[in-house]
């Protein structure tokens, strides 16, 4: 399967930073359902992510976290923006 087969793997491929979302990525879910589901998925990982107990003096995976959580919030503007311009109701 490849990294566009489904919302769910697209998403964790921006969380992880494999993907960057753009508007020519977007194409393909330019209906309201299909940009809602995306919504959906990235809360569900931001919720996920967010809820990652690291220990204090692990500065690496704090950084990570950070990193993830980043990629998601962008992520989730872009989208928005995305359905904005387009006039698209989410």
């Amino acid at each position: 399967m490849g990294i566009g087969s489904s919302p769910k793997e697209v998403i964790k491929a921006v969380c992880d930073g494999f993907l960057s979302l753009t508007v020519f990525n977007l194409k393909p879910y330019s209906t309201s359902d299909r940009l809602r589901l995306l919504l959906q998925e990235i809360i569900i990982l931001e919720r996920t992510v967010r809820n990652e107990i690291i220990q204090e003096d692990d500065f690496e995976a704090g950084r990570k976290k950070q990193f993830r959580l980043g990629n998601l919030r962008k992520a989730r503007l872009i989208i928005e923006g995305f359905a904005k311009s387009r006039r698209i109701p989410l």
